[in-house]
């Protein structure tokens, strides 16, 4: 299976079911009370993150993701059922990103964590909920609301303890199949390694019996200049780097490691300087191609950077023990590295647009609304508050449900402000395409 760490897909969640405006019907009983039931929510498109996959491959073939809308009320107080939440199984280390917004939505670094990335839509009240002493047989009831609709890219960053980082033909993937049991491709050309690959490593005793610790190390596609603008492979490597708790810079000795340590450290720092800041060593390889006292003078070089070098041979197996050894002493705690370097999530709850009164003369009549009298002189269009969202769930009884959206909009301070912005009586409202006659009834005066 091929290796994918960037996906495009498209989340729908399921709307809310409508409530019910359904009256009670029995024998001898002409005129029952209200009995509509409420309308199911609809169900979300959830991202979770599972073991065992190490690939977005996984979900090629399938890019839109449906969640089924909520049923809805029916009378005798049955409330339609919920829509079925959809699941989207992907590996531990998946990002995902709003592609209209760029904010990160979900980052999933656990496995079993999950993320609501698309969230249903409410379910309607039925007409049984708005009853009162004034108001015993309501002729209206809400409607659901639509489910949330994204489009999101996913990015796979490897969940690897430690990530082998250098340029091609380094020897980065004979070091990983020396230090664990991965069994890369290897071969002596550049860009042998096309898809990370991952290893474990257990640590052993000095018997070479294995205790209960153990890494995952990454080889990770070399680097080459320019990678953080996203020539070759850069970005490809680069995302996944960002997840290691730990860097090995692997360095041919027989090269120029100094200039290509600088490099490296170059390419980093431009795609993201944080990772500079990670623990890191130096594995300076090949050493079994020189004379001891060149790779000593190298690595006194190397030591200038103020990272530990450790000479080693993946061939030959020189230095590996140590190598192994000081990877699980310098190893961050696990917990701790992942609150520092947890993306920030969008949070869940947007804040409501707050409430603008504003007044337009001689606007052009449109829409439909509530109370309409006359020809239109004066309109204050509304946004913000909340309103319009609430006034759309009563779109198909508008007429019958006026009364009461005025109590409610009287309650939550809409009449105070067009009051204070100098509406006067008979002056048309207009919130989204609904429109309403404005009215100062004598508690408003008294207050």
């Amino acid at each position: 299976m091929a290796f994918r760490d960037v996906l495009n897909i498209e989340v729908a969640a399921g709307n809310g079911g409508d409530g019910s405006m359904s009256f009670h019907r029995a024998k001898y009983m002409e005129k029952g009370g209200p009995d509509g039931g409420h309308g199911g929510a609809g169900g979300s498109i959830i991202l979770r993150a599972i073991e065992g996959v190490e690939s977005l491959e996984r979900l090629v073939g399938r890019r839109k993701f449906k969640a089924p809308n909520g049923a809805y009320g029916e009378g005798r107080l049955r409330q339609g059922s919920d829509g079925e939440d959809i699941y989207i199984d992907v590996p531990v280390g998946t990002t995902a990103f709003d592609e209209d917004s760029g904010k990160v939505i979900a980052d999933l670094v656990r496995v079993g964590q999950e993320k609501v990335i698309a969230k249903g839509g409410l379910g309607g009240r039925g007409n049984s909920t708005f009853t009162s002493s004034t108001r015993q047989a309501p002729r209206f009831a809400e409607l659901g609301t639509p489910g949330q609709k994204r489009r999101v890219r996913l990015e796979l960053r490897l969940i690897a303890d430690v990530g082998l980082v250098g340029y091609p033909n380094a020897g980065k993937s004979s070091l990983l199949a020396a230090l664990s049991r991965a069994n890369p491709a290897i071969a002596d050309y550049p860009f042998t390694t096309l898809s990370p690959i991952l290893g474990v490593v257990d640590r052993v005793d000095l018997h070479g019996n294995p205790l209960d610790e153990r890494f995952t190390l990454a080889d990770i596609p070399g680097i080459i200049e320019g990678a953080s603008e996203g020539k070759g492979l850069g970005l490809e490597f680069l995302r996944h780097i960002s997840r290691t708790r730990l860097l090995i810079y692997v360095l041919d000795v027989t090269r120029d490691p100094v200039e290509e340590l600088r490099q490296l450290q170059a390419e980093l720092r431009a795609y993201d300087p944080t990772l500079l800041d990670n623990v890191a060593l130096i594995a300076l390889n090949k050493v079994e191609l020189v004379e001891d006292d060149l790779a000593i003078m190298v690595e006194d070089e190397l030591a200038n950077f103020g990272l530990p070098v450790l000479r080693v041979s993946a061939k030959e197996g020189t230095g590996l023990a140590e190598l192994r050894e000081s990877i699980f002493q310098m190893l961050p705690d696990r917990e701790l590295w992942a609150q520092n370097r947890a993306l920030e999530v969008e949070p869940e709850e947007v804040v409501a647009e707050p409430l603008t009164v504003v007044f337009r003369e001689d606007a052009p009549a449109r829409g439909v609304g509530i109370v309409v009298t006359g020809k239109p002189e004066r309109v204050w269009e509304v946004h913000g508050g909340g309103f319009e969202e609430r006034i759309v769930r009563f779109s198909r009884y508008m007429e019958d449900a006026a009364e009461y959206l005025g109590n409610v909009f009287k309650r939550q301070g809409l009449y105070n402000a067009l009051k204070r912005a100098g509406a006067r009586e008979g002056d048309t409202v207009e919130i989204g395409s609904f429109r309403f006659e404005y009215f100062d009834d004598e508690e408003e005066r008294g207050g």
